[in-house]
């Protein structure tokens, strides 16, 4: 019941490298616009010892935890006594948990942060045996008599969700001893990932490039960064690079990939789903239909999308447009921001939400809650976490002085603002935003008013052109580009649940075709560079278990509520903060529903589409009126 790891949309959907826009080692390609924004963990644990005394404190307490095994039943009072003694372990284990996570974040090359996060796994398995009881004995006294339970007893009233949860879970839970087998497995389940990362992050022989008169490691954050660099050539020999090292790997990745798949398609299997997909969102509810309904907005969008391509060439004066080309600011000599800077920009930009929230943003930034340094080591990506409960947010990240950067720190404040107040109206036990239907609602939110904030207060039409671009790049990768990677897990997860071989070049054909539509080259309007094909190697979605999919929704939920909060409509902002403030407490189609978005419905996704639409006519008019005023990236 705690939050894991939240991901920030514009660290995950780059062209080449999903996980990473910040520089993570010395060869950064600018100075550090951070140095010094390092977060204090004391909150969670006053030092390392101090976590290694609680640690052991809670594996000598997990034995006594199969004391409760068959006496949930004996009556309410014991139904609730239970429950309190596995959601007080539950909680300690959260806060280890996130203490062992954030450590290891800021230093993956530190043997004790990596034996830490491995402690904790050994740990979590140990409790989910000896808690594998749970499940089967509360179906054992099913729906009726748990009612009867929670009227004898108001106290189990913040358990009704958890217990609702499990209740509907009957059909796919086994028998005690076969769930205690399949939850050990747990961890073997998760090793292909952790295989992924290791090859990735630690052992891929990245080539070097000469950037800006620097001899640099072309590691996943610095090759991102060259996707944004003015001149074209070290763009483009980045690319290829790059791609043809991953498309050496194809083999070693596919066999990792196939490791994951079989391994999830083996739980739904043996759960009685009938995919993985069903095994991945079954705690959601979502109507079946939601995908299809997406598929067809995405559809409607694609003229928008190549309007975009096209007027991008323009205005860069190219007359032929890579892949490589598509993230090049088209400013030349876009402004770079110090952290300081980016966080009053952030608090003006989020005015609409109100002096309440913008009040909580300024004191989470003044809290020591955020590492944003670049340090050898450090992951990459941007992250929230705040699955300790009673705890305040942590939030990562690597910033870069860039606009990108400044938007994924409002980003994933919007993730840490709605833990907090997630955590201030509900129990530990429902203050679980688990669901990414939701979760990522506020993050999206905070982002596109950002984007609107920058076009409406653009001094120049080069400022405008730079502000419309930035917005429109922030749709086309955190919904369109998201499609590519939901399109690719499901092709994927379909063959492996049908028992069939998954090999890299299976997985190469697939991302092949995706690639190819999603950036126009199908179209015409984009060149096609071969080596990207193998750029699947790169993007960590197909280990999120659909986070992707539940992430569509999400963006466009964004979109309608910026629509309302921007018209200052009090009715919308309510719905919007009671939907913060309702965590897990229901299924998230209920949640949003009742915020007055239904994911279900074609219309929902409508503003989505037409902000796209708008976006993109803004930016071809300032385009038609300034050709000649913006000066053009390096040909």
């Amino acid at each position: 019941m705690g939050l894991r790891v939240r991901i920030s949309a514009m660290a995950v959907f780059s062209i080449l490298v999903a996980p990473a826009a910040r520089p993570v080692t010395p060869e950064a390609v600018i100075d550090d616009p951070a140095q010094g924004a390092v977060w204090d963990l004391s909150p969670l644990f006053r030092d390392a010892d101090a976590w290694e005394k609680e640690r052991a404190a809670v594996d000598a307490a997990l034995p006594h935890l199969s004391r409760i095994n068959g006496t949930l039943g004996s009556g309410a009072t014991a139904l609730e006594t239970g429950l309190q003694q596995i959601s007080a372990i539950r909680q300690r284990l959260e806060r280890l948990n996130e203490y062992a996570n954030l450590n290891v974040a800021v230093d993956a090359s530190s043997d004790v942060n990596q034996a830490r996060v491995q402690q904790m796994a050994t740990l979590q398995s140990h409790f989910d045996e000896v808690t594998s009881f749970l499940n089967p004995e509360i179906l054992a006294l099913g729906r009726e008599r748990i009612g009867a339970f929670e009227k004898a007893d108001p106290g189990l009233s913040i358990y009704r969700r958890p217990l609702e949860l499990i209740l509907r879970r009957a059909a796919h839970t086994l028998n005690p001893e076969a769930e205690a087998v399949v939850t050990a497995a747990g961890p073997l389940r998760q090793q292909p990932s952790a295989i992924h990362d290791v090859l990735l992050y630690a052992e891929m022989p990245w080539p070097s490039l000469k950037v800006d008169g620097k001899m640099t490691s072309l590691t996943p954050a610095v090759t991102r960064a060259t996707q944004f660099n003015a001149d074209r050539e070290i763009r483009r020999q980045a690319f290829d690079s790059v791609t043809q090292t991953l498309s050496h790997f194809e083999g070693t990745a596919g066999a990792i990939a196939f490791g994951y798949l079989a391994g999830t398609a083996f739980e739904a299997k043996v759960r009685h789903y009938p995919s993985s997909l069903a095994l991945a969102v079954a705690d959601d509810a979502m109507p079946e239909t939601t995908f299809q309904v997406m598929a067809t907005e995405v559809g409607t969008a694609q003229p928008a999308l190549l309007r975009y391509l096209k007027v991008r060439q323009k205005l860069l004066g190219f007359t032929e447009l890579h892949v490589y080309d598509l993230r090049v600011p088209l400013a030349t000599l876009p402004h770079r921001y110090a952290l300081d800077e980016a966080e009053t920009l952030i608090l003006k930009a989020l005015a609409p939400l109100g002096e309440d929230y913008v009040r909580m943003l300024k004191n989470g930034f003044q809290n020591h809650a955020m590492h944003a340094t670049s340090q050898h080591g450090k992951m990459p990506g941007a992250s929230t976490e705040y699955e300790a409960y009673g705890v305040q947010p942590f939030v990562f990240l690597t910033f870069d002085g860039s606009f990108d950067s400044v938007s994924t720190v409002a980003h994933e404040w919007g993730h840490a603002i709605n833990g907090q107040l997630t955590q201030a109206a509900l129990p530990f036990e429902t203050a679980d935003i688990a669901s990414t239907f939701v979760a990522d609602t506020p993050s999206l939110t905070n982002e596109i008013l950002l984007s609107d904030y920058m076009i409406a207060n653009a001094k120049t039409r080069q400022d405008r052109i730079s502000a419309l671009d930035h917005a429109i790049d922030l749709l086309r990768y955190s919904y369109f580009g998201a499609f590519v990677d939901v399109e690719f897990e499901m092709k994927a997860h379909e063959i492996a649940d049908r028992g069939e071989a998954v090999t890299g070049q299976t997985l190469n054909e697939i991302y092949c075709g995706l690639y190819k539509r999603f950036n126009g080259i199908d179209a015409g309007v984009t060149a096609f560079d071969a080596s990207a094909c193998a750029g699947w190697i790169n993007r960590p979605g197909l280990y999120y278990d659909f986070y992707f999919y539940k992430y569509l929704t999400a963006v466009s939920a964004a979109a309608y509520f910026v629509d309302g909060l921007e018209k200052n409509d009090t009715a919308t902002r309510q719905r919007y903060f009671d939907l913060l403030k309702a965590g897990g407490s229901d299924d998230p189609y209920i949640l949003l529903k009742r915020a007055g978005f239904d994911a279900a419905s074609p219309i929902a996704y409508q503003p989505m589409v037409r902000r796209l639409e708008r976006l993109v006519a803004q930016l071809e008019a300032a385009v038609a009126q300034s050709i000649g005023d913006v000066p053009r990236a390096n040909p």
